[in-house]
């Protein structure tokens, strides 16, 4: 792989412009910009990005790198997989320098694969024999365009009609399994989608990961979704967020809405903020993904009870992940295709602006459980159970909000809910888990010795004020590593900006350390001749001292009259060393 590429790419690419597409929340704090991070869950900002650096670092993760390193982490990419990505938005051309891993070739087959299949039942939909299948689409509203648009397929009833167009161009029966496209039986391969109305899933990126399959007819089950594969984890994917992404920015929020044809049938009518998840739960994985995009997510549910549980249960999953979240349900019993099929965007649009908070729902919702007036055992059980969703808000201006609306809706004072939210029982499950799992962390530098090797990566020509640093002058042996890192790093590239990365090929397990220690802001009064020559000078001292109080020990056990004349003379240029220290 030609570093020169690697260079060009990040010439070309704004770190914090790239990251921001998945952080829209990055604000400016001086010359860098923070946000919460988008790897783990935070109250406060501790994710920093640089321009001027070209690298992010978590500090309450510790995750950090390049732009490479985040798309690698935030798409679960490989190196080769993010090259090519970056190298495509960059505008540079990009030849693999080396043969993709076998994991990579295995992906990139897969993905050839899918591709071919949606050609097939799309060409499937769209030329004679599908004419059956076009009537069902038209029939849900939907036009061609639309159909071309999500590039919509036909599996026909036939048991191998897609096996043999795929083994004839090429596609083994062991392919076929891998993609999900086929089941293996004793009779040869056998398709997986027969007589069904064929949906793409296609990821954040762009990627065809899987399909799912509606029954035309009778038959169960009424949807069928792609088996898992190494490209398709369905708790990983939101239907439609490939084309709702600028619009769910543009509008500053998402709908999460049930299936296909209600996505389909929004982004037609040019409600193009919605998405949905493939007939699973609402996870962690999904609310990572719409943090991306925005902060505001609207829950649009069925109004029975599994559809009000659902909502429930996903918001609840939202909130914790930071998202501010709201509930909404359509009159009649309609599903949002045939709502806004009949009424238009812009009464579902109302519908959505008039959506509740999910306090005010859920309280509604437990008010509703208990006969009026509410006798105290009753106003228990609901402060017992709102407590536990206002418990897994993370945001404390929120949090005291909410307190305040469920104590006036259910007549208590206000510190009764707040005194019930201080039990450690209500503390979210998700913040137990976090605290649990935290890594222990390693012993720091102390403040010296990072405040040196921070100044040092922003401004290395004043290395030679360190020339006559030990590595006893470090109290930290992580500390003097990374030093000498930075020293052999500046003494092979001179001329380099980018201190940090180079110095993290001399200790690549401390790479985080070292972009963490770059990306460190600096004191407003901050001057690099002055700052540095203070800092080294203060760890000389200490080394120093350190080194006399062993001599002493050494001399004061050998007893007076034992003392030899070397270690004498140590003792002697010691304490002459110090005096210059000693003012």
């Amino acid at each position: 792989m030609n570093n020169n590429i690697v260079e060009e790419i990040k010439d070309k690419l704004d770190i914090v412009e790239f990251i921001r597409q998945y952080v829209p929340g990055l604000k400016r704090a001086g010359k860098t910009y923070k946000a919460c991070c988008p790897f783990h869950k935070e109250k406060t900002p501790s994710f920093t990005c640089s321009s001027e650096k070209g690298l992010f670092y978590c500090f309450g993760c510790q995750e950090g790198g390049d732009i490479f390193a985040f798309l690698m982490k935030m798409e679960n990419l490989s190196f080769n997989e993010a090259l090519e990505k970056l190298a495509d938005m960059a505008g540079v051309e990009y030849k693999p320098a080396k043969p993709m891993t076998g994991e990579e070739l295995r992906r990139a087959g897969v993905r050839r694969l899918l591709d071919f299949a949606k050609a097939f039942y799309h060409k499937n939909l769209m030329s004679a024999g599908g004419e059956f299948a076009r009537a069902y689409v038209k029939q849900r509203n939907l036009t061609k365009e639309t159909c071309q648009k999500f590039e919509l397929g036909l599996a026909k009833n036939e048991p191998t009609a897609f096996a043999r167009e795929a083994k004839a161009a090429g596609y083994s029966e062991k392919d076929l399994k891998d993609a999900g496209l086929c089941v293996l039986t004793a009779y040869g391969a056998r398709d997986y989608y027969r007589n069904r109305l064929m949906f793409p899933i296609i990821n954040q990126r762009g990627d065809t990961v899987g399909f799912g399959g509606r029954i035309l007819g009778d038959g169960e089950p009424k949807y069928l979704n792609s088996p898992e594969t190494v490209l398709f984890t369905k708790s990983h994917v939101l239907y439609g967020l490939n084309f709702a992404g600028p619009a769910i920015r543009k509008s500053g929020r998402a709908v999460l809405l049930e299936g296909y044809m209600d996505v389909i049938a929004c982004h037609q009518a040019g409600a193009e903020y919605t998405v949905a998840p493939l007939g699973t739960s609402l996870t962690e994985e999904h609310a990572r993904l719409l943090k991306r995009y925005t902060d505001n997510v609207t829950v649009l549910f069925d109004p029975d009870a599994a559809g009000i549980k659902a909502a429930l249960r996903g918001a609840l999953i939202l909130i914790e992940r930071g998202l501010f979240v709201k509930v909404a349900s359509l009159p009649e019993g309609l599903d949002p295709d045939e709502y806004i099929a009949k009424y238009g965007k812009d009464s579902f649009e109302n519908i959505l602006d008039t959506a509740q908070d999910l306090m005010a729902f859920h309280t509604g919702l437990q008010l509703e459980l208990y006969e009026k007036p509410l006798q105290a055992q009753d106003k228990t059980r609901i402060i017992a159970e709102l407590a536990e969703t206002i418990a897994k808000q993370p945001d404390e201006i929120v949090r005291r909000e909410w307190a305040k609306y469920v104590a006036e809706h259910v007549g208590v004072d206000e510190q009764l809910v707040l005194e019930r939210l201080r039990k450690p029982a209500l503390a979210p499950a998700s913040y137990q888990r976090r605290q649990a799992a935290a890594p222990a962390a390693a012993a720091p530098a102390n403040a010296a010795e990072e405040d040196l090797l921070s100044w040092l990566l922003k401004s290395p020509e004043h290395l030679v004020l360190c020339s006559e640093l030990t590595q006893e002058d470090f109290s930290n042996p992580g500390a003097w590593r990374l030093f000498q890192a930075i020293v052999r790093a500046r003494a092979e590239h001179p001329q380099a900006q980018n201190l940090a990365e180079l110095a993290a090929q001399y200790a690549p397990e401390q790479k985080n350390e070292l972009v963490k220690l770059a990306l460190l802001q600096t004191p407003a009064d901050f001057n690099p001749a002055r700052d540095i020559a203070a800092c080294a000078a203060k760890l000389e001292s200490s080394g120093l001292h350190k080194r006399l109080e062993a001599v002493k020990r050494q001399m004061k056990q050998l007893g007076a009259g034992n003392v030899p004349p070397d270690v004498i003379q140590t003792y002697m240029q010691l304490q002459n060393k110090l005096k210059k220290y000693r003012s």
